[in-house]
This record gives C-alpha cells, structure tokens and sequence, in this order.
C-alpha cells in the first residue's frame, strides 16, 4: 500500500516543484515586479527578452535599457506616458508597483 500512495503521489509532488525558474532567482521586489509584467505587459511585451507579441512593442529587456532609472520611474509613475502609442493602455499603478517593476528591470540591465 505504501508504495502504491507513493507512486500515486510522484506526479503531484512534481507538478508541485514546476515554477517559473526566472522568477525563482529574483529578491522579493523584482519577483514582484516581475509579476506584474507578466499579468500586465506580456500582453504585448516579451517580458524577458526574445519576440514580442506586439511587433511594435519592444522585450521589456530592451526598454530597461533605452532609458535613464529616473525618466522611466517617472513615465511609469505618470502612468507609461513617455515614448508610448496611442495604443498603450491606461495604467492604474497600486503601492510599490512602479518600484518593483523598477526592481525587475535592473534586474534585467544586469544580467546583460
């Protein structure tokens, strides 16, 4: 009996260890920041690096680096006004979104 529960139990405990192994590396305010770009960015952005499902959109990988920390924060803090379309939606940022979306990307300005 033991070993059957056992091997019934395999499947589920490896299931359970599978995560997003990018997300398992970062500190607590870039895993956060992390987060919130993949719940709302990836929708057009490659949150990462690699294609974007927008075309005009660039990885967020690339946008880390096209600006200086201050004028990002200051865009995001003004709700992503600066260098964006008319297609880019209206974000509503709650408290600590714009400094672990800042977190993350320095996160990704350093792993290059």
């Amino acid at each position: 009996m033991p070993k059957r529960l056992l091997i019934l139990a395999i499947p589920l405990i490896a299931a359970a260890c599978v995560t997003d192994g990018g997300a398992n590396t970062l500190s607590g305010a870039a895993a956060e920041g992390r987060v919130f770009a993949q719940e709302n960015c990836a929708s057009c952005h490659a949150i990462d690096d690699g294609v974007s499902p927008n075309p005009d959109a660039p990885s967020l990988r690339r946008a880390a680096h096209r600006l200086p920390d201050w004028m990002v924060a200051g865009s995001l803090e003004r709700g992503v006004q600066i260098g964006h379309t008319t297609q880019m939606p209206v974000f509503v940022f709650e408290e600590g979104d714009v400094e672990n979306l800042l977190a993350y990307f320095e996160v990704l300005k350093q792993e290059d």
